[in-house]
């Protein structure tokens, strides 16, 4: 399997940013009881949230379904431009697309019959799409990258990532009275509406030999993906949409959070335990751990479970902080600050550590 090299990595965060505080002091105060805001405010470790929705102009009394503001094709147009301009690439450049979001205001097509589109890029380009992988998607997108090279297909890979919940869970929310502990199911459709941010990331990906413009490198060998087939396992957690009687599309989330916690843990372990036993000298370089940012209670159980040194996981704690539960941007995210914040310089391992409903990733990243 070849070497993947990594372009600077562009973001866009959704317009209209929210402190958590104001979110459940402010603006759904009236629907959370005292222990939920408390939660909230304290044991997640989050402040700062971007949502797609301008919420001070809504009625949330209103149980109807709201249209957002923002369109996750129309960031990740936005993202894509952006990055084409900034590393001096034509369209006719990208051979292969591939998206990572998880949303349903583009069940069918796939989101990207419009981004080839919108960007202009060539008629004869290999396209995927890995909805509903969600958060623990990058790893296998940068696998099919290298399959790209392998074959021998021309042009680069160009993976665009996004996490865009906000229509599904603003819905959810919006036809809950009152949150309360007594229903954890409503406490988590809340909370998850709570860390998540709407936010859209691209990155260029191209063969070992060409290193211009280029971020950082991946061995796609030191790639490690653990699935879960336990039994049943794969009850512990869906998300499923159906229509009501009104034929109204209801998102119904049902989350195990004890049982899926505890697996995702023991599958990072198993990755990073193949990880250290296979490539020993490159592990003992990593000079900083990132983590999916899905939340303290899951980064440090993981971070724990992996016996990863506290401080070398610093800045996922400080990305969470500022921005939330990025979804599966956030090994794109932690890559990218890894470098602009010069935690990592040239010549320095980074290592990431991916987690999420189809399982658990670990791989590790060379500046350049």
């Amino acid at each position: 399997m070849p070497i993947l090299n990594l372009s600077t990595i562009e973001m866009k965060f959704a317009d209209y940013s929210y402190t958590v505080k104001e979110l459940v002091d402010e603006i759904f105060t009236d629907k959370l009881d005292e222990n939920v805001k408390a939660i909230s405010k304290e044991e997640l470790l989050i402040e700062t949230v971007y949502k797609a929705y301008d919420l001070y102009k809504m009625d949330l009394t209103d149980t109807s379904y709201t249209p957002a503001d923002i369109k996750i094709n129309d960031m990740f147009v936005q993202v894509g431009e952006n990055l084409l301009k900034n590393l001096d690439k034509n369209p006719s450049d990208i051979g292969m697309l591939t998206t990572i979001c998880d949303y349903h205001q583009y069940l069918c097509p796939s989101p990207t019959v419009e981004i080839v589109d919108r960007l202009g890029l060539d008629k004869y380009i290999r396209t995927q799409n890995l909805q509903g992988l969600a958060c623990s998607s990058f790893p296998e997108a940068l696998r099919n990258a290298a399959g790209h090279f392998a074959l021998g297909y021309e042009g680069d890979v160009l993976i665009m990532s996004g996490a865009y919940y906000m229509e599904w869970m603003l819905d959810t929310l919006k036809k809950i009275d009152f949150v309360s502990l007594k229903n954890r199911k409503d406490f988590n459709d809340f909370i998850y509406f709570l860390i998540l941010s709407d936010v859209a990331s691209a990155v260029l990906i191209t063969k070992r030999d060409d290193i211009e413009k280029s971020v950082a490198q991946i061995d796609t060998k030191t790639i490690f993906s653990r699935k879960d087939v336990t039994p049943d396992g794969y009850k512990t957690q869906t998300m499923k949409l159906s229509p009501s009687n009104s034929y109204r599309v209801n998102f119904d989330m049902n989350v195990n959070t004890k049982v899926l916690l505890e697996n995702v843990s023991n599958f990072s372990w198993d990755n990073i335990s193949r990880l250290k036993n296979n490539f020993p000298n490159e592990f003992a370089k990593v000079k900083a751990w990132g983590f999916h940012t899905a939340g303290a209670k899951y980064v440090n159980g993981v971070m724990n479970k992996c016996r990863i040194d506290k401080e070398k996981s610093r800045l996922t704690y400080d990305l969470m902080k500022e921005t939330g539960n990025t979804g599966s941007v956030s090994s794109l995210q932690f890559i990218k600050e890894s470098i602009e914040r010069k935690i990592l310089n040239k010549g320095d391992m980074g290592g990431f550590i991916d987690f999420g409903w189809e399982g658990a990733d670990a791989f590790i990243y060379n500046v350049l």
